[in-house]
């Protein structure tokens, strides 16, 4: 997404929170994206998730803070068919923040 190849400073998110997984969805790789931290923060609370084809979807009310953090509408992620259910999950979890 970002091109960054600094390891260190990137992040696992999980796309259906721990909380609500069971043992074998808490464990599944494609149930997580590897993140620059503000995007992971900004993932977590539901301010950006991303469509089928991997484009990030901003919050309206969050526009402004994610263009200020380098956030962009031009960003896109790549996705394996296995990331679909659990991005879809985060999508129907966040509706009313992003769509």
């Amino acid at each position: 997404m970002t091109g960054c190849q600094e390891t260190r400073i990137l992040r696992a998110s999980h796309i259906k929170p721990w909380r609500v997984c069971n043992n074998f969805e808490r464990l599944d790789v494609f149930n997580g994206l590897l993140l620059l931290p503000n995007l992971d923060a900004a993932f977590d609370q539901g301010l950006i998730t991303f469509d089928r084809q991997g484009k990030i979807m901003i919050s309206p009310s969050f526009r402004k803070s994610a263009s200020m953090l380098g956030i962009t509408e031009d960003m896109k992620i790549q996705l394996d068919e296995r990331h679909q259910t659990y991005l879809a999950y985060h999508r129907d979890m966040y509706r009313g923040n992003i769509l």
